[in-house]
């Protein structure tokens, strides 16, 4: 459910209606009233809260979990005065399903529309996701699988009570099929402009906050965990009778999804990990379309190996459909290579997409005849090696 919550503030974001670093109490001015005992109000911002690093309380000081009656958005509004920041803004990652709760309410407020309202019309729709719901119907509980609570000191689990997350439905309480969740994963790896523009999907993707040994990152709404030289992106879930584990991996543009109908599952939630590494160890095949389309004819004299001073090769090829910077063949160190050199008004200058240069120019010179010279970029002048 996270996920989908910080994508709907990220949207939200897009359009003009909140900024990440906002702190929450502009969107909510009654969080001015919670006890602030590190840290201060101010930075407990959207961002933070996103990232669990806004030094919040866990959970709204109304016992949910262990009464199985979670507050209703009123009550979660009312306890604010009793509601804690505890520790220091990004001294520690501190996972906190309040915040989340609290982003709901920053989206309806935003939007001007119930949570659940908003990502129905702008995620579940657009996605084709017929099952998501936060509340049960009578068909859709039909579909329910049975939860269950594990036992102490038994193998046999007993039936988990059903319980709503009410007030803090934002933090997990999203109920959706493996097949609607498929769907979830594959506009992770594959992007829909409808939803969001790749660009800032990207951004939900890219670590804000990075742990000391480099294990693991948090990202908008993900969590990103290294395994070997392989990083996942992942996310868990879990109420009452029912947990949950989504991962994927970009570069192979591969995800796994388990469900598993018991919480906590001890340990069950790494199978989905350890499936896909598994997969993910044979190597499978790149099976990415590859454009063969012919070079243009106005590119062809740009082809070839360049060298800047004091000893950097690049070369100059036609990949993939378009024009691209690529290490040269035995060098070690191509400084702006791998990048694409993608084409302006102006047939000798080049906007550079990616690596070290990305938005600089590539301007190539030409004798009066046609025959590249060179080109110039990032402070380097690269001589063409046939010139």
């Amino acid at each position: 459910t996270k996920t989908f919550t910080a994508t709907a503030i990220v949207q939200l974001r897009d359009a003009g209606k909140l900024a990440l670093d906002d702190p929450l109490v502009q969107h909510i001015p009654e969080f001015s009233q919670v006890q602030v005992r590190a840290g201060t109000l101010e930075r407990v911002t959207l961002r933070r809260m996103l990232t669990h690093r806004a030094g919040l309380a866990t959970e709204s000081p109304i016992d949910g979990w262990g009464a199985l009656r979670f507050p209703t958005r009123d009550e979660v509004l009312a306890a604010l005065p009793a509601t804690e920041v505890v520790i220091q803004q990004d001294s520690a990652w501190k996972y906190s399903n309040l915040a989340y709760g609290l982003l709901g309410e920053v989206i309806r407020r935003a939007a001007d529309q119930p949570y659940e309202a908003y990502l129905q019309a702008h995620l579940f729709d657009p996605l084709s996701m017929p099952s998501a719901t936060f509340d049960l119907d009578d068909h859709s509980r039909t579909r329910l699988m049975t939860g269950y609570d594990p036992t102490p000191y038994r193998d046999r689990p007993a039936p988990a009570a059903y319980a709503h997350l009410d007030g803090i439905a934002a933090a997990g309480q999203l109920q959706v099929s493996i097949a609607d969740l498929a769907q979830w994963v594959a506009f992770q790896l594959e992007g829909d402009s409808r939803i969001l523009a790749d660009a800032s999907r990207a951004e939900m993707h890219r670590p804000q906050f990075i742990e000391a040994d480099w294990s693991a990152g948090q990202c908008l709404g993900w969590r990103a965990t290294r395994v070997g030289d392989r990083v996942y992106h992942e996310h868990g879930g879990g109420i009452h009778g029912f947990g949950t584990q989504v991962l994927f991996n970009r570069p192979s543009r591969t995800g796994a999804i388990l469900f598993i109908n018991m919480w906590p599952p001890h340990g069950g939630l790494d199978l989905a990990k350890e499936a896909l590494e598994r997969i993910l160890a044979d190597e499978p095949a790149d099976l990415r379309t590859v454009d063969f389309s012919p070079v243009p004819e106005a590119f062809l004299p740009l082809l070839g190996t360049y060298c800047a001073a004091p000893g950097i090769w690049v070369d100059v090829v036609w990949r993939d459909g378009a024009l691209r910077l690529a290490g040269s063949q035995g060098k070690s160190y191509s400084l702006h290579a791998p990048a694409e050199l993608e084409p302006t008004d102006d047939e000798r200058v080049f906007r550079v997409r990616g690596g070290r240069g990305a938005g600089e120019r590539a301007i190539f010179t030409a004798t009066r005849q046609g025959q590249v010279l060179g080109y110039a970029l990032g402070g380097f002048e690269f001589r063409k090696l046939d010139a």
